[in-house]
């Protein structure tokens, strides 16, 4: 148990290498938290986790995107769009 108490927040939790990564932490004693794009892989890896751990709590999920939430451009995509708004 080397994570004991410890939290880990895994990015890309849903795919191979995430989802690996999240049930090896989960397996050392980590609170893992799950983010990613797809929630159906995220739960499917926060499952794993449960019945492979027993965990009372399953991992908590978090869906994220690379939109901006406001729908205005963030400085750096108006800078690859070659928009004059700075």
């Amino acid at each position: 148990m080397l994570l004991k108490n410890k939290i880990a927040l895994v990015y890309g939790g849903g795919g191979a290498i995430g989802g690996a990564v999240a049930r090896v932490f989960a397996r050392e004693g980590a609170k893992v938290f799950l983010a990613g794009r797809t929630l159906a892989k995220l739960q499917k890896v926060a499952k794993d986790i449960s019945d492979a751990v027993g965990s009372p709590t399953p991992p908590r999920l978090t869906r994220w995107t690379n939109k901006p939430s406001t729908g205005t451009p963030t400085p750096s995509r108006r800078r690859r769009a070659g928009s004059t708004l700075r």
